[in-house]
């Protein structure tokens, strides 16, 4: 993503010596470390639980607008029983996530854990818009 301009460059550096990206590796160990002080580890699971199924559905969901935007052009993979199978997989992961969420009402506690994934996650999306039209004016590469 950084190499792409959609995220701080220094993560995308590679260690001279090592050839490794080391300050993504400090990032990912600091970022990690500040998430097992958050919860239990069972919180911890069952967020990225939830938030997994979120962007699966999100995956299979974007077969759509691709077949849409490619016309008539081969593509280099089938979908086997497609639309039905791949509308039923997201069908199928709206389900998991509402079920999530409605469950994650009967408990205040569980309804927290939830809330703060929801906001994790969309704090991508000022993100995205930062790195992908506001960043991109400042430095074009």
């Amino acid at each position: 993503m950084a190499k792409d301009n959609l995220f701080f460059k220094t993560l995308a550096e590679v260690h001279p010596k090592f050839r490794t990206p080391a300050a993504a590796i400090v990032t990912l160990g600091v970022w990690s470390a500040i998430l097992t002080q958050t919860g239990k580890f069972s919180e911890l699971i069952g967020g990225v639980i939830f938030v997994g199924w979120i962007f699966y559905g999100l995956s299979a969901a974007a077969i759509f607008p691709l077949r849409r935007a490619l016309g008539g052009k081969a593509i280099p993979y089938r979908v086997p029983g497609y639309p039905w199978t791949p509308l039923l997989f997201v069908l199928a992961a709206a389900a998991i996530v509402g079920n999530a969420i409605f469950r994650a009402t009967l408990d205040p506690m569980a309804f927290r854990h939830v809330l703060a994934a929801l906001v994790l996650v969309g704090t991508g999306i000022p993100a995205y818009f930062f790195w992908r039209f506001g960043a991109s004016r400042q430095n074009p590469s």
